[in-house]
């Protein structure tokens, strides 16, 4: 088996997709974004994740297509009250480990790897990542690091407390119950090997050495461009100017090895050549987007998966109330005087506004999503608690987006104009369109004012956004767990992911979503999540856009596809082909 898999590896890496993709053990899969990074303490956007929880696993998982139900993983067992792996008040949790579990390299995991990695993925607490999903119910703070930005020495000893081994279980003590937890699990948080790790020039794991790696830059992170973990698939290569990555089926995988043997993963901008891979069996899977799915009716042998659940806030216009205003050439001349936008462009809440009212949505549903999509109503998706279904959208109205921007800076704005950078993804149409909608719809109200589209890469794009350089752009977020405070907290939160780097803070949104995020009672939380909604709508600190259902386009000889709302690019360890 083990030459079996070799031999084909080594013909997908030097065959062409054709070759590769009729062989039933391999699957040929084009994504339309680029991959950031490998190391699982790092990556915090959908793709680099999707291919991390191919290789990597966590201590549960959510069941099939679930987001409630749960089943283990490197935990030999879920944790509930009714088993006693979960203590009557809700601040322990025990999960007893799998024995016999080995990493890629052979080497076996031990509970201390498991220890270690829950530490590390604490610890490094990387700027505008994931580290802080854990570290609020376990600590009751968002970071490790200190008001004045570095991280704070007192934090180990608190958490070499909260996470201990204890009889073979790994176990976690909060500071307040966390009803998200085990959701939060799911999906972060997998286990690493200790040593290899650090003999790749990562933590070792001790007290003395951690605040070194603590907020690494990506590529300096031990595990950017490689990995070792316990999945069902293993790194070959990764080619990052090709934008390609080879996997192999993990051979002495603790459950039944995977069916697929190789998987090529390849990022193609240009959609049409994504349809034209697909529609001549170079490739097996294809992401695409809702407005090109008619182009795929019709193909033979091929299928597509429509309207299936999913759970993110897709092709959000977001504002920079605070850009980086240093060597900053997206502000252009960075005052306004019709070639470019001060730093603080944004922080005028009638100018958002007035933007928010130049787009025009009806349109964007029509033409993105071919109309089967509604309207957003806000940051909460269709199918959490908490979803407004009858809160108002701002109306696409010129006039009123004239008088809102003849308001803004005193009438300065109206005056002087503007040509404002807008970034969004290279290969995805319906954000150009986003851009293009704004574009004609802020032309329409005053024709001094430009909107000037700017394709990125994907990785590009979430670089210049971490340093803070984007005065707008549009972009997505998928929920890290299935619940409302998810949805709310990265928008409008001053501690939130996009919030704090945009510039966002509301003192009314903060206090609302902090009792939202602990408050019991079904109902009331319901009309907490009601008034968060209907104040960013107020606010505008955002444009939400459209409310819609993911999509599959697949050759029909791949079959047992698992679609988890939660996971959009889908798991590869149930999938199968047909000769």
């Amino acid at each position: 088996m083990i030459v079996t898999t070799a031999l084909l590896l080594s013909a997908a890496l030097a065959a062409g997709p054709a070759r590769a993709a009729d062989d039933p053990r391999t699957l040929t899969y084009v994504l339309s974004s680029d991959v950031d990074t490998l190391d699982p303490d790092w990556a915090y956007d959908a793709t680099s994740l999707f291919v991390i929880q191919q290789v990597y696993e966590p201590l549960i998982a959510y069941a099939g297509t679930s987001v409630e139900r749960f089943e283990p993983r490197l935990a030999s067992v879920v944790p509930t009250r009714e088993n006693g792996f979960i203590a009557k008040d809700g601040l322990t949790y025990a999960f007893p480990l799998r024995g016999g579990v080995k990493f890629h390299d052979g080497s076996i995991m031990t509970p201390e790897d498991v220890k270690y990695s829950l530490m590390r993925f604490l610890l490094t607490d990387r700027e505008g990542g994931s580290s802080g999903l854990l570290l609020e119910p376990l600590l009751g703070r968002s970071t490790v690091r200190g008001p004045d930005g570095k991280p704070d020495s007192a934090v180990f000893d608190e958490l070499d407390k909260a996470v201990a081994l204890e009889g073979g279980a790994l176990v976690l003590r909060l500071k307040k119950p966390f009803a998200p937890l085990l959701s939060v699990l799911a999906g972060f948080a997998p286990v690493l090997s200790r040593n290899y790790v650090s003999a790749h020039g990562g933590w070792d794991g001790s007290k003395a050495t951690w605040t070194a790696y603590c907020n690494p830059a990506k590529a300096k992170a031990a595990l950017y461009d490689r990995a070792n973990g316990t999945g069902p698939f293993k790194l070959e290569a990764w080619d990052l100017p090709a934008k390609r990555l080879l996997l192999s089926r993990h051979e002495t995988y603790w459950r039944r090895a995977a069916a697929l043997a190789v998987v090529r993963l390849e990022t193609v901008i240009d959609p049409r050549e994504r349809r034209r891979l697909i529609e001549r069996g170079e490739a097996d899977v294809a992401v695409t987007e809702r407005r090109d799915l008619p182009s795929f009716a019709g193909l033979p042998g091929v299928s597509v998966d429509d309207d299936l659940p999913v759970l993110e806030v897709d092709n959000v216009v977001l504002f920079n109330l605070a850009a980086e205003p240093k060597d900053n050439p997206w502000l252009g001349s960075g005052t306004l005087d019709g070639e470019g936008v001060p730093p603080d462009f944004f922080a005028d809440m009638e100018l958002r506004k007035a933007f928010a009212l130049a787009f025009d949505a009806d349109a964007f549903i029509r033409e993105g999503y071919g109309g089967r999509a509604e309207r957003a109503r806000g940051p909460i998706p269709r199918g959490l608690p908490g979803y407004a279904a009858r809160q108002p959208s701002r109306p696409y109205s010129l006039e009123q987006s004239a008088a809102a921007f003849k308001r803004a800076r005193d009438g300065e704005v109206w005056a002087k104009g503007f040509l404002l950078p807008f970034a969004y993804n290279e290969n995805r149409g319906d954000r150009r369109l986003t851009c293009r909608l704004l574009q004609e719809g802020a032309a329409k109200v005053n024709p001094k004012f430009r909107v000037d589209c700017r394709p990125l890469p994907q990785s590009k794009l979430l670089d210049e956004f971490r340093a803070r350089r984007l005065p707008a752009f549009v972009f997505r977020w998928v929920l890290d767990y299935p619940d409302p405070h998810n949805a709310v907290h990265p928008f409008l939160h001053s501690k939130g992911y996009f919030a704090e780097r945009l510039g966002y803070a509301n003192p009314r949104a903060d206090a609302l979503i902090d009792q939202a995020a602990v408050e019991t009672d079904p109902a009331k939380r319901k009309a907490l999540y009601a008034e968060i909604q209907a104040l960013a709508v107020y606010d505008a600190p955002q444009i939400y856009t459209a409310d819609a259902y993911n999509a599959l386009v697949r050759r029909t000889k791949v079959r047992n596809w698992v679609s988890n709302p939660i996971f959009p690019y889908g798991s590869l360890y149930e999938v199968n082909k047909l000769p």
